[in-house]
């Protein structure tokens, strides 16, 4: 039995809304987009949702309603997505890529001190694989934050969900992210003030901006069943770390007390990276480079500037963490990483 890295956790009986999407003829922008902003709203808790088609538009959208023009100085994590340094290009702004912390692969306070320093005019803060930041390394930031949640939603700090941090949060619905939908983003905001920033935004984007039916169709899905996905994840997670500890590899680590969406088993691996890897596909278990996709892995961060980034790149691996996980998989995967090499 083969378990693969990702899984979209799409059970047969909630097709049914794509389906009948798909014989309306009814597959842009139009109601399933409505309802998936107003579902996103009840169960995320924010005021405003806007879905968009790509989360290029949405943080584009977002860096707008900041009022960040052309040649303005974004802060973001070197283990971004490559597509945060596309974005940045098309929208005309330079990034001041951070570097992270060794243990979670988040930007720390150390890092978060040094951006005003380096000008820029914004963060945009995206945890990886499920971790939360603590909010306390926001109190005294002074620039506007957009939180991106697309590998978090469901975390909690304390009081504060993910997405509660930032002045607008993104949530990505592409093929890695937690709520997946075939593509696309949510631009979200928790405040009434922000909320009618977005709304007025809106109109200014065509239908060719925003998100189809089709795609809302499976975001609607995703989202109804965020909760019970993320507790299947964590059961699993507390038996996979139960193996883990007896070995010299270890996961991520949440910062502080925050409770962390469990999305993803990224690993940092005591030996080779490689040969875990290659052991873990003798035993038909997919995995990937935890931060392949990365702007520091594509070689678009200078050279020398994110050392930490840089090692985990390099030694980071990504194992299965999902809810098609069942009893007998996990059992395998258990044994898997308790003989790492």
């Amino acid at each position: 039995m083969n378990i693969p890295v990702h899984s979209s956790y799409i059970r047969r009986k909630d097709m049914d809304s794509v389906l009948n999407c798909l014989v309306s003829d009814a597959v842009g922008p139009g109601e399933l987009a409505e309802r998936l902003s107003r579902l996103a709203r009840e169960i995320l808790g924010f005021d405003a949702v806007l879905p968009f088609r790509s989360p290029i538009d949405a943080l584009g959208a977002a860096l707008e309603a900041l009022g960040i023009g052309r040649g303005a100085r974004i802060a973001a994590s070197a283990l971004s997505p490559v597509w945060y340094a596309r974005a940045f290009e098309a929208l005309g702004v330079e990034a001041v890529w951070l570097d992270v912390s060794a243990e979670s692969g988040l930007p720390g306070p150390a890092e978060l001190e040094r951006i005003r320093e380096r000008g820029a005019a914004a963060l945009v803060y995206r945890a990886p694989y499920g971790l939360i930041p603590d909010p306390a390394w926001f109190s005294e930031l002074g620039l506007p934050l957009i939180e991106d949640i697309s590998s978090s939603v469901g975390a909690r700090y304390g009081e504060s969900p993910a997405g509660s941090l930032g002045v607008f949060t993104l949530v990505g619905l592409e093929q890695s992210d937690v709520l997946t939908a075939g593509g696309g983003a949510l631009l979200a905001a928790a405040s009434r003030r922000e909320g009618t920033v977005l709304r007025n935004l809106a109109e200014r984007y065509p239908p060719e901006a925003r998100l189809p039916d089709m795609n809302a169709a499976l975001a609607i899905a995703q989202l109804k069943e965020a909760g019970r996905a993320a507790e299947r994840r964590r059961e699993i997670r507390d038996l996979l770390g139960q193996s883990l500890a007896r070995t010299r590899h270890a996961a991520l680590v949440q910062p502080g007390d925050g409770e962390n969406a469990a999305f993803g088993l990224p690993i940092v691996i005591g030996s080779g990276a490689k040969e875990a890897r290659a052991y873990a596909r003798k035993k038909d278990i997919e995995t990937a480079g935890a931060f392949d996709a990365s702007v520091q892995a594509a070689g678009l961060v200078p050279e020398g500037e994110c050392p930490r980034a840089a090692a985990l790149v390099l030694r980071c691996v990504l194992f299965p963490l999902h809810p098609k996980i069942g009893k007998t998989g996990a059992q395998k995967l258990s044994r898997v990483l308790a003989t790492l090499p």
